[in-house]
């Protein structure tokens, strides 16, 4: 299996990774699919992956990619083997894109970095940036690892999608920003939660986040 790995400067704190994708999307429930209201689906789930599809596609030819600066001291881990299928790879490169842009934001304590709107917009950016105001009042970031897996996509109508994903942040613990002293250590019994996301592609190319929701402790994640 294809262990991709980015690495933060000191991102979210746990309580605010926990949070980061409850507070975008609305709803926080006990068990979910991936349908998100308003959405009609049109395609049927994406061809299994090729023998050969663990290889990461190059972004070539979409000028003006925002650079994440993720530093060293934190590292978001996604576990799940790209598929081959073009379309569904840049949408499983974007959701990557969304999730280390938004960690990015809180470990520079900066809510203007140009990767925050880049792969977020609608519903989805104004709750990020309220959130992001709530974990800035708080002073704390995190340190440690959240992993990412069974990340599956669906295609809808024709520039719509929905992907589901696990996050485990069992590894993550609490940093003070300002003296970058641990304040809270990981709770390593943690489980994961599943994340249901509706992305849209833009005039641009790129897949952004425009809603999500969280299903915790859900049945796929464990």
């Amino acid at each position: 299996m294809t262990r991709r790995r980015t690495r933060t400067a000191l991102i979210a704190a746990s309580a605010a990774t926990a949070l980061l994708l409850t507070a975008c999307g609305g709803s926080d429930s006990g068990g979910g699919s991936d349908d998100i209201p308003g959405v009609d689906e049109t395609t049927d789930e994406p061809a299994a992956p090729e023998d050969d599809a663990d290889e990461e596609p190059v972004d070539e030819g979409r000028e003006g990619r925002p650079e994440i600066d993720l530093g060293s001291d934190y590292e978001n881990i996604y576990e799940d083997e790209f598929t081959g299928d073009p379309v569904v790879d840049e949408i499983l490169l974007d959701n990557q894109g969304f999730n280390d842009a938004v960690d990015e934001a809180i470990i520079t304590f900066d809510n203007e970095r140009p990767a925050l709107r880049y792969y977020i917009a609608d519903q989805a950016l104004y709750d990020t940036l309220n959130l992001l105001d709530n974990i800035y009042e708080s002073g704390n970031t995190s340190g440690g690892a959240s992993r990412y897996f069974n990340r599956s996509v669906t295609l809808r109508e024709e520039g719509v999608a929905t992907i589901g994903f696990c996050r485990d942040f069992s590894q993550v613990y609490d940093v003070d920003f300002e003296t970058g002293e641990i304040t809270k250590d990981a709770d390593t019994d943690a489980k994961p939660s599943r994340y249901v996301a509706r992305m849209q592609k833009n005039d641009d190319g790129v897949w952004q986040t425009m809603e999500y929701e969280l299903f915790r402790e859900d049945a796929e994640c464990q």
